[in-house]
């Protein structure tokens, strides 16, 4: 069952956030698979002036302006839902390259008496900048003025500077700004931190093997024991790269599911990326954790 979203209030929104690209969007409901047995919806963009027409969170064409995104989703949001689509539920913003916009989103850190998990907590108070609460009400968005080089997910932290689109409800959360406000050396201190957990994970010390003889079918034979489907093998420098036909965090991307790869080196170390920034900080490691449960 889906959950009541929050209906925007976009006389909330900062003017700095107005002056990007706008979309809406629907929650749709994804159906069952073996790896998600349960059906949950996912948020999909569509355009503005094309309302059966999707959207891309790095196409442009795609995009509206704030005002006419308001004004059509007023008069959409109350027809009848889609039989297969459903309703739209909420209008968004797109945080385009260059913009100078970084979205914290701090996934489910409310609980149902309203209380603020600890970590996101002391974020909102070091950040003092808008502030929002997501739309299904469990989590909140920290907009602020600044850029991160590279997506980080390290839930329930994930910060996004753009290629990424966020859901907008306007319900500001008590005690932060109604402004945008300068926190680069803030998002600076949070990247370092990120960067410290990762180099500091422990180091495998067992005994090494020998790289494979076949680049390509150690790599095949990866993917085929996890039943991992693949588009295209190709060589790519010194090393064999898999396309694979889908991502294994597809389900929280919003411009379709291709974009994730497999490396094999010559060392025969392995090497997963993709280039949905949902999955900017995702390697190796994130992708053998799900594939192995298997």
């Amino acid at each position: 069952m889906a959950p009541p979203w929050l209906s925007p209030m976009p006389e909330h929104v900062p003017d700095p956030l107005r002056k990007l690209g706008w979309v809406q969007w629907r929650a749709e409901l994804q159906p069952p698979t073996e790896k998600n047995p349960t059906p949950k919806d996912r948020k999909v963009l569509y355009q503005t002036a094309f309302p059966m027409r999707k959207a891309s969170s790095t196409d442009p064409r795609t995009w509206a302006s704030f005002e006419d995104t308001v004004e059509a989703h007023a008069s959409l949001r109350d027809r009848p839902p889609h039989p297969t689509l459903g309703g739209f539920a909420g209008i968004g913003v797109v945080l385009p390259p260059g913009g100078g916009i970084t979205c914290i989103d701090l996934d489910h850190v409310l609980d149902r008496d309203d209380r603020l998990d600890p970590r996101a907590a002391k974020i909102v108070a070091d950040c003092s900048s808008w502030t929002e609460r997501s739309p299904s009400n469990t989590g909140l968005h920290v907009f602020l003025l600044g850029h991160v080089l590279r997506a980080i997910v390290d839930h329930p932290v994930e910060i996004y500077s753009e290629a990424r689109f966020m859901c907008i409800t306007g319900h500001r959360w008590p005690g932060t700004p109604a402004t945008l406000e300068d926190r680069q050396e803030y998002l600076d201190h949070l990247v370092t931190l990120h960067a410290q957990t990762q180099t500091t994970r422990a180091t495998y010390t067992g005994p090494a093997l020998p790289p494979p003889d076949d680049l390509q079918g150690a790599l095949c034979d990866k993917l085929q024991a996890w039943a991992v489907p693949i588009r295209a093998i190709k060589l790519w420098a010194d090393s064999v790269l898999a396309e694979l036909v889908a991502c294994p965090w597809a389900e929280e991307h919003t411009t379709g599911p291709e974009g994730a790869v497999v490396i094999i080196h010559p060392s025969g170390a392995f090497d997963f990326s993709c280039r949905h920034a949902h999955c900017g900080a995702r390697g190796w490691r994130d992708f053998r954790a799900v594939m192995e449960p298997r």
